[in-house]
């Protein structure tokens, strides 16, 4: 297994963990399941009860691997390879009848399907959950075009400082940890890259500042603090809503506080309640990312490469190719 696999497969199983978990409260899911250690049946979802089977993913996974699909069909990170990617994904996956589309994605489409200009007012987790797939392919690149190809990436749905600033924020902690940061450099990292999405939009929507956040978490993650503690600081202080800031400044504090354990990060995620699934998807990939592997069951990924019908490899061999783009 190479490194873009481990990568792909911790963030799709972060995913699949955490759909079923999806907006539950961490009491609920404290009662109902302990701490998730297992893929759970749909069946007990609030939400995805009647749509998804066992090991499924949802629009997080899949928009990384279209994104994925149409960067290496372009060899370009444009806005334009991202709209398309996006329609290409709506027509194939029909994620507004799995119900599992966000109402600015939604919106977003339907005008790109009709060659309709939008302006994106979208806050949500919608941004910094797609940002894998610029990264990705980003790793061996300079920070001014990881800069822009992440901005390309989010604002034809989610135009504003507060998606533009967590998904920067994310972006930045997965660049940093793909070069050997420690927990403290990831952090500063991501801080940096929200710092710098700060400034390159005007759509200005009130809520809290990502990198504020981050100096604050810094101090949650003592090496010594037991996860239920540390899980229950993040969601019942900071919040593990489907806003952009909720749920980076959750992954990211999670994907640090696990360093390399990439199996206890998605657990954790995928307990915490909330928006589970993407903060499990980002906080298990994070993982991988300091670990450059994994150590989720094989019996899991088995199940969620056969559930989705996925094959890691080809992704991976795209990323390899990535020296061939201009």
């Amino acid at each position: 297994m190479n490194r873009f696999e481990s990568i792909l497969q911790a963030f799709s199983t972060g995913d699949a963990m955490g759909m079923p978990t999806e907006f539950m409260t961490y009491k609920q899911i404290k009662e109902k399941f302990g701490f998730v250690s297992e893929l759970i049946d749909p069946k007990y979802s609030m939400i995805h009860s009647d749509r998804l089977k066992l090991g499924e993913v949802t629009d997080d996974t899949e928009q990384v691997l279209f994104l994925i699909e149409e960067y290496h069909k372009d060899k370009k990170f444009s806005e334009e390879t991202v709209k398309r990617a996006l329609l290409r994904w709506f027509k194939e996956c029909k994620p507004d009848e799995k119900g599992y589309i966000g109402p600015s994605t939604k919106k977003a489409i339907e005008s790109f399907g009709q060659g309709r200009e939008v302006k994106a007012n979208g806050t949500t987790s919608g941004a910094p959950m797609r940002v894998l797939a610029p990264v990705l392919y980003h790793l061996n690149k300079d920070e001014s075009s990881l800069i822009t190809s992440i901005i390309n990436c989010v604002i034809p749905t989610h135009n504003t400082n507060l998606a533009i600033e967590s998904s920067l924020a994310v972006g930045y902690a997965y660049y940093y940890a793909s070069k050997g940061a420690n927990t403290k450099e990831i952090i500063d990292a991501a801080i940096k890259g929200a710092k710098i999405g700060e400034k390159l939009t005007d759509r200005e929507f009130v809520g809290p500042s990502i990198a504020e956040r981050l100096n604050i978490l810094k101090q949650y993650i003592p090496e010594a603090d037991e996860v239920d503690k540390f899980l229950q600081k993040i969601y019942y202080i900071f919040g593990t809503t489907m806003e952009a800031v909720d749920v980076a400044g959750a992954a990211i504090a999670i994907g640090t506080y696990c360093k390399d354990d990439v199996w206890l990060a998605i657990r954790m995620g995928a307990s915490i309640g909330g928006d589970t699934d993407t903060i499990a998807a980002i906080a298990g990939a994070l993982s991988a990312f300091q670990a450059s592997y994994h150590n989720i069951p094989q019996d899991i990924i088995h199940l969620i490469q056969k559930a989705n019908n996925i094959s890691f490899k080809k992704y991976a061999d795209f990323l390899e190719e990535v020296d061939k783009f201009d």
